[in-house]
């Protein structure tokens, strides 16, 4: 039996993406999610977990859309002068990001360690319990993933990508992080997004999801809102993953291949 991950990124990113995963977990695939715990819809999106037993709770840490958890004067690198963190279509338009040196200046490790605390501190203040998972959000630096793995190891709660390599889980993922114009070049097109057709990439590696023991599928399923559009990118395309999330067509071709819909709460550590 073929066992496949579905993770939808971004809860509690705003309303209308908190819904859209809702949706995706109550009428779709959906199994995995990570709370922004930073952002104001956060403790929105935590009044829908407790009656979800079916889906794993983690957390996305965030460092380039909305309000720090830590104070602003202690993040100085990574925050503006509003306590806003910098966005990535910035941080990957600066020359230092080029270079490990540039992004270690960009995302000074103290820094970014008291800022992942402190959110991950939020998500056990909203929810009374550790997250099911660890997982980086938009760009990622060194310093960046080395918190997350120290946290991942002092807590003992498994790290997204670590695991997801570990276990030979990412191929047929590693062939789709291409085709978002958005998501991978910080350009906003609406035509392309609009154009995305989910469903046809999920299809393009159906065969190869089939022939692993274990797959992940991940991507950032949601309902568009006016809010979305000014903190974001990576918008439009989100409604096109959460129909994928809950196409009929991949449903039935779950159901046909004997597909088992698994969690982070299944997998070996």
């Amino acid at each position: 039996m073929t066992k496949i991950l579905f993770q939808g990124d971004d809860f509690g990113f705003t309303r209308g993406v908190t819904l859209g995963i809702v949706d995706a977990i109550d009428r779709g695939v959906l199994r995995n999610t990570g709370l922004f715990a930073n952002m104001p819809s956060a403790e929105f999106a935590v009044s829908f977990m407790k009656d979800r037993p079916q889906a794993c709770f983690g957390i996305d840490f965030n460092l380039v859309s909305g309000p720090s958890c830590a104070d602003p004067k202690d993040i100085p690198h990574l925050v503006d002068e509003e306590g806003q963190f910098i966005r990535s279509g910035v941080r990957t338009r600066d020359e230092r990001w080029q270079t490990e040196e540039g992004r270690a200046e960009l995302f000074p490790y103290e820094e970014v360690r008291i800022e992942i605390l402190a959110q991950y501190n939020r998500f056990i203040e909203l929810t009374g319990t550790k997250p099911g998972y660890l997982h980086e959000h938009s760009i990622s630096s060194e310093n960046y993933r080395k918190v997350i793995h120290e946290l991942s190891v002092e807590e003992d709660i498994p790290y997204s990508s670590e695991i997801w390599r570990k276990l030979n889980m990412d191929g047929p993922l590693n062939k789709l992080f291409s085709f978002s114009m958005a998501s991978q070049k910080k350009v906003f097109d609406p035509a392309d997004q609009l154009n995305k057709d989910t469903v046809e990439q999920f299809f393009s590696v159906a065969n190869e999801l089939l022939s692993n023991e274990r797959s992940v599928f991940c991507c950032h399923p949601g309902y568009v809102d006016a809010e979305l559009l000014t903190l974001t990118t990576l918008s439009l395309e989100r409604a096109k993953d959460a129909q994928m999330m809950m196409s009929e067509k991949v449903m039935k071709w779950i159901k046909e291949n004997n597909v088992e819909l698994i969690t982070y709460r299944e997998l070996p550590r």
